[in-house]
């Protein structure tokens, strides 16, 4: 009978000591979950933002505290950043500890709309104009028809050629509804098509066959240039 006490004992002293190691264990792990989760954010690298700063990035994604740097949601912070006009697309992701890389796509202002002064950008979406962008200017209605695919061929222009834009006009011809009027800072002017506006992206090389003179490219008969009468 003694024999049969002390193995008893045994395994319950056994079974006690197991029990005691996986609560140490759960214990342990309990620790260095919460030690995980307090891990503040360390850095912040930001890339492709030319429009909005990183500081308003960073107070987009509410990262201007360096909050716990686990228990943060970059699903979350995506939708922030997202939620701006000027943001088309946000990627964040999670580095080495404590540093999180947020890359931004930002939609590009194209043109101030006259008639309601405000700003257009690339993904159509519309802001107040507060003038801190050097864009042309649409001085009348474009048929909501054309007006999307006017916007996307918009943005296909080159930075440096909306740059030498000053104002665009709606002017349909009776041979074609999308032709467009451009008024060009260097006091030319310029009658494209819409499916020609890519054309555009020449004025560059093509200026100097102007020999210094002011007049009308017509891009949307040809493309010969009409030096301007003399009044």
């Amino acid at each position: 009978m003694q024999e049969k006490k002390t193995v008893v004992k045994k395994k319950r002293k056994l079974k006690f000591i197991s029990v005691l190691i996986f609560l140490i264990i759960l214990l342990l792990i309990g620790f260095f979950a919460v030690m995980l989760l307090s891990i503040p954010t360390k850095n912040i690298f930001i890339h492709g933002n030319d429009i909005l700063t990183d500081k308003e990035i960073i107070e987009l994604a509410r990262l201007s505290d360096y909050p716990d740097y686990f228990s943060t949601s970059t699903n979350k912070m995506k939708r922030r950043l997202e939620s701006n006009p000027f943001v088309k697309k946000a990627t964040v992701k999670r580095k080495f500890f404590g540093v999180f890389d947020i890359n931004i796509d930002e939609a590009k202002p194209l043109f101030v709309k006259d008639n309601t002064n405000t700003l257009v950008l690339d993904n159509l979406e519309e802001v107040s104009n507060d003038n801190k962008y050097v864009v042309p200017r649409v001085i009348n209605y474009i048929p909501d028809t054309i007006y999307e695919d006017f916007v996307k061929r918009m943005s296909l222009l080159d930075a440096d050629i909306i740059d030498k834009i000053s104002e665009i006009q709606y002017d349909p011809s009776k041979y074609d509804d999308s032709r467009f009027l451009f008024y060009m800072v260097d006091g030319n002017y310029v009658y494209v098509m819409l499916l020609k506006l890519n054309a555009l992206n020449y004025y560059n090389d093509a200026y100097p066959t102007f020999e210094g003179k002011k007049g009308t490219w017509y891009l949307d008969s040809g493309g010969h240039f009409q030096i301007f009468k003399e009044e």
